[in-house]
């Protein structure tokens, strides 16, 4: 005898409640007060229309809660004094320390000076500051002797700009504190973002604030580096600058090409053959 199931509510079974008989998420039914149960898979002596056999479950069960979820009220880290910071762990680091840097890094104390690099609270590992469009520091870089990076928690990322820049063109932008000091050791005013993607806002804010209007993005040669150069360099057209992107020959990054012997003539000569960015 085929019973029919129209005189209560039906509901189908979901992974989060799945049938009280068969264990499946799909397909089977439940009443609303959960006292019985149509599944598709289970026979019983009670077949019903739509092809499944009707259960009785043991009571009347409640529909289960949805999940409870629980505000937390976000406790962000408290703004740090990152100048004081900065200044304390400047008192701790010597010419020496900062020479020996330099020596493993390739380029010169004085470039690494002019940015800011201290030695940090944990031995091996320099602090760069990093500056929004006001040269405020606003969070601190940290990079470890063997090359692994990460910041100061609570840092926001900003750019790598060295004290003491001439004023003279054209800008270079490039990636990261290290390419920076290279540049600057040829001669260079440079700053530095903090990704190949990062700050494009900050660095427009900066060219507008120091009345650059000649600007080169050095590009790491890779395919995140340049497609990064190409976006900073859409964003500076529309800012209504004329920047150019070079990327080092046969070299990661700047600080590579530097070392492998580019000169300042011979970045010179890469941007003197760069047009102008037109998309």
């Amino acid at each position: 005898m085929t019973t029919t199931a129209t005189e209560t509510t039906w509901l189908r079974v979901t992974r989060r409640e799945p049938c009280r008989i068969c264990g499946r998420g799909d397909w089977c039914g439940v009443s609303e007060d959960r006292t019985v149960a149509i599944c598709m898979r289970v026979k019983s002596d009670r077949p019903v229309r739509n092809g499944g056999w009707l259960h009785r479950t043991a009571a009347a069960v409640p529909p289960p809660r949805p999940p409870c979820r629980v505000y937390v009220p976000a406790h962000p880290e408290p703004e740090r004094d990152w100048q004081a910071l900065l200044e304390r762990w400047a008192r701790r680091t010597s010419p020496a320390q900062r020479g020996w840097l330099a020596h493993i890094l390739g380029v010169s104390a004085p470039s690494l000076q002019r940015l800011g690099a201290v030695v940090s609270d944990r031995p091996g590992v320099w602090a760069f500051p990093m500056f929004d469009a006001a040269r405020q520091v606003i969070g601190i870089r940290l990079r470890a002797e063997d090359g692994k990076k990460w910041a100061v928690a609570g840092s926001h990322n900003g750019l790598f700009w060295p004290g003491g820049l001439a004023g003279a063109a054209p800008l270079l932008v490039c990636e990261g504190p290290t390419d920076t000091a290279a540049l600057l050791d040829l001669g260079y005013d440079a700053i530095g973002r903090p990704s190949c993607t990062g700050a494009v806002e900050m660095v427009i804010e900066v060219v507008r604030r120091l009345r650059r209007r000649d600007v080169v993005i050095v590009a790491d040669a890779d395919a995140p580096g340049i497609d990064g150069a190409g976006r900073l360099a859409e964003a500076l057209t529309a800012a209504n600058r004329r920047p150019k992107v070079i990327r080092p020959l046969k070299c990661k990054d700047a600080r590579a090409w530097v070392r492998a012997g580019a000169t300042r003539a011979v970045v010179d000569c890469a941007i003197a053959n760069a047009q102008h960015w037109r998309g």
